[in-house]
């Protein structure tokens, strides 16, 4: 996950150019709001809650959703599947798993980490049950969590948020593209990624009307750049068009009316 960034500032990047010539980048992409926060909701829930209407929560002041039937996210369907999930988070604050259930002393921002960054931490489902499954991750280290995971085989879906610096956010789309870029080829290389698709993409635009953000499907599974039909990369997809896609493939029933409605992101696979 990526953020911030306009479509056309994000195409012209000479990282994500060089990525985007290995799989299938999208022209007609679109998040979902402004700001960050009910666009990462919608990505794991098929829904923002209708946070994006309220505005009271803007900044680091974040929501710790019920666990009931009505705020559910991925992780439930693919654990009810047999499947399983992580969420990776860089600079993770220590003791932030176990979860203080009161809600009261979760660190919303410390250094280059953002809740808002981390969806799943919004749910009690996850800070309850499977808080386990939200990995801190040191990224000055080689051999960090996730890279150790993806030499053992990642679970069947991974959310990785970078730090405020990687992710764009207080930088630039350049240093993002670098940042993906180096995280493909040293801690997530080819060797590792068979079977895996991987999805690049950015939370919302810079602040364009129309939220128009690059997105890329990576993965031995899509067709390379230069067999791809323009007029399919160039079809309307959002964020519930991938989480769509992703319940498809795993064959699991849509989370909303949001991602149930949403067109799968077909015409790319081989």
């Amino acid at each position: 996950m990526l953020e911030n960034v306009d479509y056309e500032r994000a195409i012209q990047d000479p990282s994500l150019q060089a990525l985007a010539a290995q799989g299938a980048s999208f022209t007609n992409f679109h998040a979902l709001f402004h700001p960050s926060y009910p666009n990462y909701l919608a990505m794991i829930a098929g829904t923002d809650f209708g946070l994006h209407r309220k505005g009271s929560f803007m900044g680091d002041r974040q929501v710790n959703f019920p666990n009931d039937s009505a705020h559910k996210t991925i992780a439930d369907r693919l654990i009810a599947a047999g499947l399983d999930f992580k969420q990776f988070a860089e600079e993770l604050p220590p003791g932030t798993c176990p979860w203080d259930i009161s809600g009261l002393h979760i660190a919303d921002k410390r250094g280059n980490y953002a809740r808002r960054h981390v969806p799943f931490l919004s749910f009690r489902q996850v800070q309850e049950k499977w808080c386990d499954r939200v990995i801190a991750v040191d990224s000055a280290k080689a051999d960090n969590f996730f890279a150790q995971d993806a030499k053992k085989g990642l679970v069947a879906y991974s959310f990785y948020t970078p730090n405020m610096n990687h992710d764009g956010h207080d930088t630039n789309a350049e240093v993002a593209g670098s940042w993906v870029q180096k995280f493909l080829d040293e801690t997530f290389p080819q060797k590792l990624r068979t079977g895996t698709l991987v999805i690049v993409t950015f939370d919302e635009s810079g602040g364009n009307e129309d939220n128009r953000i690059f997105t890329l499907f990576l993965g031995d599974m899509v067709k390379p750049a230069n067999q791809q039909d323009p007029a399919t990369l160039g079809k309307h997809y959002t964020h519930y068009s991938v989480l769509r896609t992703i319940e498809d493939n795993f064959g699991l029933e849509p989370l909303t009316a949001n991602d149930r409605e949403a067109q799968p992101i077909t015409g790319i696979w081989k």
